[in-house]
């Protein structure tokens, strides 16, 4: 075993054996919490929280399932010498940027693809068991075959550009690549919501009534100037309701689940918007950006650090190596390894986010956070979200306050 091989094995084990914990105690305590009934009995009934208690324990044991059918697949990986013995079976090692990036894509697409059984089951079983699921197989086939032609067009380029940055300019590349980045962020939010989003969805007008027209005055009041407000038919493929806001520059968006439209009100739809608008006016969108391109600065320099000497290379088998493709390929099958502890981190500022947006949409009414309190107990009836997670696996798992906190931050 080489001292590679040996530090991914602890950081893959550490992680299974960390999420296992966590998978395990939140299990428990959801079962366990005998005060949420009486924190819910108002607005969720016994049945509705049994059926809350088992989708949380199905989807549980799902991810358990998928942690380690994902720890097989890298165990695998790291000690069956497959890179290595692919890329001196092709001799990728000096062929072109272009052919090793369609390489690379084509190795981190085969990664993805071992999961699409599990992806199968979760949509048809898990799903359907509990009456979300809206999708048809044929649906689910097409996505699939889509999200693939799509990846391949904006991943193939980028990969290419990244490779010849890297033979070009081998001491600053990854400050090119992080710049390259942000331009990337910054233009996906541009092409996403008018070319790839209308291949999954249909995005229709808000019919004009007295919704639109309290959403008009909300978004005109708020100074969110929205060029469009419309509906998706989320409805199609699943029955999780929700809503979204994107901005960038002077195309702002305001788009509604349908599922949304049918269940709620006038105005707790109103103070969703509302909340959502608050993540705009607070410039949470341009923070997360600018937190990606600094962590992003952060990945390429370590990989950096590891292109400078030869050490990586040969410890895959591989001492002559020209290219950084062995170092990328290894990197993105194993990137969770490292992420995964930096997720209470993520979180602890998304949160702070979530309760920054209520707060400005509690501002935009007197009766606004009233509103949007039902309109977020709505949505965890709906959604069967956990009410009661551990607190070390929320820490970990939860981009969103519970629900009853945000009620007593709101309210305070």
């Amino acid at each position: 075993m080489t001292l590679l091989n040996g530090v991914l094995l602890v950081l893959l084990l550490a992680r299974v054996i960390c999420e296992t914990v966590l998978r395990k105690l939140n299990a428990s305590y959801t079962q366990n919490n005998t005060k949420i009934a009486k924190q819910c009995g108002k607005f969720m009934d016994t049945r509705t929280l049994q059926r809350t208690i088992a989708y949380t324990l199905a989807k549980n044991q799902f991810a358990l399932l998928h942690l380690y059918y994902e720890a097989l697949l890298i165990t695998c990986i790291l000690f069956s010498g497959l890179i290595p013995w692919l890329l001196s079976q092709h001799n990728l090692l000096l062929s072109s940027t272009f052919k090793q990036s369609c390489t690379l894509f084509l190795w981190v697409t085969g990664f993805g693809l071992c999961f699409l059984p599990l992806d199968y089951f979760y949509q048809f079983s898990l799903e359907k068991s509990f009456g979300f699921n809206r999708s048809t197989k044929q649906l689910w086939i097409s996505d699939q075959v889509k999200s693939i032609v799509i990846n391949a067009c904006i991943h193939i380029p980028i990969f290419a550009l990244l490779f010849y940055c890297i033979q070009t300019f081998p001491h600053t590349w990854w400050i090119l690549g992080t710049l390259g980045s942000f331009v990337l962020q910054i233009t996906f939010m541009w092409l996403y919501p008018k070319l790839i989003l209308p291949l999954f969805n249909k995005l229709t007008p808000l019919e004009d009534g007295s919704l639109k027209t309290k959403l008009d005055a909300l978004a005109q009041k708020a100074g969110f100037k929205a060029a469009a407000i419309q509906v998706l038919d989320s409805s199609k493929r699943s029955l999780h309701a929700n809503a979204y806001c994107s901005s960038l520059g002077r195309m702002q968006r305001i788009v509604l689940y349908d599922t949304l439209l049918k269940d709620f009100t006038d105005e707790e739809i109103e103070a969703i918007l509302a909340h959502e608008i608050g993540h705009y006016k607070c410039k949470h969108i341009l923070k997360m950006i600018a937190f990606s391109t600094f962590s992003t600065l952060v990945g390429l320099k370590a990989c950096d650090t590891l292109l400078q000497n030869n050490w990586f290379n040969s410890q895959l088998g591989i001492p002559t190596a020209t290219t950084s493709l062995p170092l990328l390929t290894l990197l993105c099958i194993c990137a969770p390894l490292f992420t995964y502890w930096f997720h209470p981190i993520n979180n602890y500022f998304s949160r702070r986010y979530e309760y920054e947006a209520d707060m400005f949409a509690k501002k935009q009414s007197p009766t606004c956070a009233l509103h949007l309190m039902q309109a977020l107990k709505k949505l965890h009836k709906k959604n069967l979200s956990n009410l009661s997670p551990h607190p070390w696996f929320s820490a970990f798992h939860y981009s969103h306050p519970t629900l009853f906190e945000r009620e007593q931050h709101l309210f305070r």
